[in-house]
């Protein structure tokens, strides 16, 4: 199979698994657990956000494992053995349609944490294959495409959740009307077979190995790259960071309604596309490192902004910006880091690229908490997001060694 088929079986397997980030754990499912499964809302709320973080760490310890293991052994992996993950993803989202009360509190949790682990290893498979469906000359025009449709999956996924919600509204009846959240987890798992599959069809032959000398050490022994390893630390602390505040800065600051909200995620979404397009075209050319720091100081502009508006009209504008960058700064790092080291060190490297990714999810959220605890304002608590944004700046620009 050449490339550019492989490239696009590679598209369409972000195209499906973005339903699992959508669906599951932003928008819809995780209310639906804290308003119908769980036994009252505060605690819901509590027990949801505790198994997130417990699926990020068990990712980290996973991982990390993963290379030291490897790193005595030098096993190889083959393509087909992430077909473990896929069904574990796959079978986990469809049995959450069997809960739709208070009977089981914490099962579907489990499920969740099980489906969180896989979705991750699903998305270490799929940053380890773009060396293999791009050369070094249009990598970073890959990456971005990859991420764009990967948006478009995402938001065509939430569409048709939305449609349907809307419809089992108007109309009694609908067969999905007395509980259309109960078809969201046998959704999401559908939407995955479907897209996901060609992917493994056209990867099947493929093995990547972990040499058995392998040292974090020796791979970030370049100034260049050990300056990335830092920068993207903070930046994606930063990154994490909106995500996990986005609608709670909107509601509580702006007063969003539910439907304000989900229309928000639409919109920053296809502003995400649109960026992703947009620097798929420049960034082989200008480099993934000038296209990183482009997004950075953007980003930094942008939510300090966000800080001093007072009307919805400006946060939709400053939104909408942050969303257009958001995107590119995600796949130029991916695009950055294949550039940047032997096709030998891909799986490690990548490997290494999702602990540091996993522990963001527990790192940055934590710290905004603290702050907002301490000063009791949402706004103060989130000027770390800025800082973690400038100091990765100074850091990746930083020319002696950090």
């Amino acid at each position: 199979m050449n490339k550019l088929k492989k490239l696009k079986t590679w598209c369409l397997f972000d195209f499906g698994l973005s339903s699992y980030p959508t669906l599951i754990l932003t928008f819809f499912f995780g209310a639906y657990y804290v308003k119908v499964i769980a036994i009252d809302e505060v605690s819901g709320t509590s027990d949801w956000g505790l198994s997130i973080s417990i699926s990020s760490f068990i990712c980290v310890t996973l991982f990390t494992l993963f290379l030291k293991i490897n790193k005595r052994l030098g096993l190889t992996l083959k393509s087909l053995n992430f077909l473990i993950p896929f069904l574990l993803l796959i079978s986990c989202t469809s049995f959450l349609y069997f809960f739709n009360d208070s009977r089981f509190i914490y099962l579907p949790l489990l499920f969740i944490v099980i489906s969180f682990v896989a979705f991750e290893v699903l998305n270490l498979f799929y940053n380890i294959s773009l060396t293999k469906i791009a050369s070094r000359k249009n990598i970073g025009f890959a990456s971005n495409i990859g991420w764009a449709v990967g948006y478009l999956g995402g938001l065509l996924s939430l569409f048709i959740i939305w449609y349907l919600i809307r419809l089992s509204e108007n109309d009694s009846s609908v067969i999905y009307s007395e509980n259309i959240f109960v078809f969201i987890g046998p959704f999401v798992g559908f939407w995955t077979l479907l897209f996901c599959t060609p992917h493994f069809l056209s990867f099947k032959n493929i093995s990547f190995k972990i040499p058995a000398n392998f040292s974090i050490l020796r791979i970030i022994k370049t100034k260049t790259i050990r300056s990335f390893i830092f920068a993207y630390f903070l930046y994606n602390n930063a990154v994490i960071c909106i995500f996990a505040f986005a609608s709670l800065f909107a509601s509580i600051l702006f007063n969003f309604s539910e439907n304000e909200i989900l229309l928000l995620g639409i919109f920053i979404n296809l502003a995400g596309i649109i960026g992703c397009l947009f620097f798929a075209k420049f960034e082989d050319n200008i480099g993934s490192r000038k296209t990183i720091c482009i997004c950075i100081i953007s980003l930094t502009i942008l939510t300090f902004l966000l800080l001093f508006i007072k009307t919805k009209l400006f946060f939709w504008s400053l939104a909408l910006f942050i969303g257009f960058f958001i995107g590119p700064i995600q796949a130029s790092s991916r695009s950055y880091l294949s550039k940047s080291i032997g096709e030998k060190d891909v799986l490690s490297i990548f490997t290494f690229y999702s602990v540091l990714g996993n522990s963001c999810s527990i790192i940055g959220p934590f710290f905004i908490s603290i702050l907002i605890s301490i000063t009791d304002s949402i706004k103060i608590g989130l000027t770390l997001i800025p800082l973690y944004l400038f100091l990765s700046l100074l850091i990746l620009n930083k020319k002696t060694s950090v």
